[in-house]
């Protein structure tokens, strides 16, 4: 259990950036599942939903750095909720899996080539003698303006993204288990994405996640 609590590249937990988020939040008489919940929602809420990626480079994943920005997408933010985990020593460690998107645009299939989001990331928190599935990826206003279901986090149950959409469509279908972590593998990613993309040259990341395709990575209200 020791590696889940050790600060690593990516967990930077000593940060002074998240040692500040810590002390802000105001934790100290909490216990343990109060923490996690407290700590979920504000990796869920405070840091946008966007798969605008504009560069895979190992530094987008620092949880410190995924901290100071309003925006990012599932690996950083589950990254960071690890590293707040850690800093009031809860063990964390994240989990990567593949999802079918029901939700994801045709242009969007056409573009990828799938409906597969891969890898997709999620936090996994020991709590009660058990882990706990966490996924703070999708904030809340994300989901209201896509009519998601909004992801809940009671600390005892896990929370991933739901099979349907708040009208009963079809959304999230989980299709492969890459395992869990005790940091990110950063050289693992790079392999899930070649593999479910294709060869990740410049201008082939640049027509998968670049601007020009953001509006269709969301379906439109």
């Amino acid at each position: 259990m020791e590696e889940y609590l050790q600060p690593t590249q990516y967990i930077n937990y000593q940060d002074e950036v998240i040692q500040d988020i810590i002390a802000d939040l105001d934790l100290d008489h909490l216990s343990d599942i109060e923490k996690a919940k407290k700590l979920f929602y504000y990796v869920r809420d405070s840091i946008s939903y966007s798969a605008n990626i504009k560069s895979i480079q190992p530094d987008i994943f620092i949880a410190s750095k995924t901290l100071n920005k309003d925006k990012s997408f599932c690996i950083p933010k589950a990254l960071a909720l690890c590293a707040l985990a850690r800093a009031v020593e809860i063990p964390a460690r994240i989990h990567l899996v593949d999802f079918y998107n029901h939700r994801l645009s045709d242009k969007l299939e056409q573009l990828w080539g799938t409906k597969v989001m891969a890898p997709h990331c999620y936090t996994e928190l020991y709590l009660n003698d058990s882990w706990v599935k966490a996924t703070p990826a999708l904030d809340k206003e994300t989901c209201e303006r896509h009519d998601f279901i909004e992801i809940e986090f009671d600390g005892i149950h896990d929370a991933i993204i739901k099979s349907e959409d708040k009208h009963g469509r079809p959304h999230a279908e989980y299709v492969k288990d890459h395992g869990t972590f005790a940091d990110l593998p950063y050289q693992k990613v790079l392999e899930i994405l070649a593999d479910t993309y294709g060869p990740l040259s410049s201008d082939r990341m640049q027509k998968i996640f670049g601007s020009e395709v953001t509006e269709f990575i969301l379906p439109s209200s």
